[in-house]
C-alpha cells in the first residue's frame, strides 16, 4: 500500500458545501480537464496548495506616482495620435522616413509602458 492510499483512508472528515448546478458542472469539468481522478482530489489540491502569487502593498504616495504616470502617459498618446490626425488630414507636410520611424518608435514605447504600468495598476488595487 502506497503512502497516497494509506492518507485516503485516514480521511475521515467530510466538508461539504452548497453549489448550484452550473458551479458543481464547471468544478467537474475542470477537475476532468486537469486530469483528477475525482472533484474531492482537485479540491484539496487548488485548497491546499501553497499559492505562489504575492499581495504587493505599497504606499498611497506610490499608488498616486503610479496613477499621475498612467495618465500622463494617456495624454502624450492622445496628443501623438492628433498630431497624427492633423499630419494625415493636411497635406501640406510630408512626413520624412526618419519622422515616420520616430513615431512609430514613440508609439510602441508607449504601448509598453502603458502595459507594464495597467499590469503593476491591477497587482495594486
Amino acid at each position: 500500500m502506497t503512502l497516497q492510499s494509506e492518507e485516503n483512508f485516514k480521511r475521515i472528515v467530510q466538508f461539504k458545501i452548497r453549489l448550484t448546478l452550473k458551479e458543481k458542472q464547471i468544478i467537474s469539468t475542470k477537475a476532468k480537464d486537469e486530469k483528477y481522478n475525482s472533484i474531492s482530489d482537485y479540491a484539496r489540491e487548488r485548497l491546499l496548495k501553497e499559492r505562489l502569487t504575492k499581495r504587493i502593498t505599497v504606499s498611497d504616495d506610490y499608488i498616486r506616482i503610479f496613477k499621475t504616470m498612467d495618465y500622463n502617459l494617456t495624454k502624450i498618446g492622445t496628443n501623438l495620435n492628433q498630431v497624427a490626425h492633423k499630419l494625415n488630414a493636411y497635406n501640406t507636410y510630408m512626413l520624412t522616413e526618419q519622422d515616420q520611424q520616430t513615431f512609430k518608435d514613440c508609439f510602441e514605447i508607449l504601448k509598453d509602458c502603458y502595459a507594464l504600468l495597467g499590469q503593476y495598476l491591477r497587482k495594486i488595487k
